[in-house]
């Protein structure tokens, strides 16, 4: 999963630094766009980072369930 994290952010990353020297469009534009894709990339990969800790969690909690029984 942190390797699928890893591919989507290289390439937002990549089209970031695409648009941004691409000069297609004016300067506020790009950097509003940056910002977003930024701002859009940190918080999939927070919500992905606390699945992945609450499926832990679950799983360390149905492992000491059954270990009770």
């Amino acid at each position: 999963m942190r390797v699928a994290i890893g591919i989507i952010v290289l390439a937002a990353a990549l089209g970031a630094v695409k648009l941004w020297t691409s000069g297609a469009t004016s300067d506020w534009v790009s950097t509003g766009v940056m910002v977003g894709a930024g701002l859009g990339v940190v918080a999939v990969a927070w919500i992905v980072g606390l699945w992945l800790r609450n499926r832990q969690r679950r799983r360390l909690m149905d492992t000491r369930d059954s270990a009770l029984w």
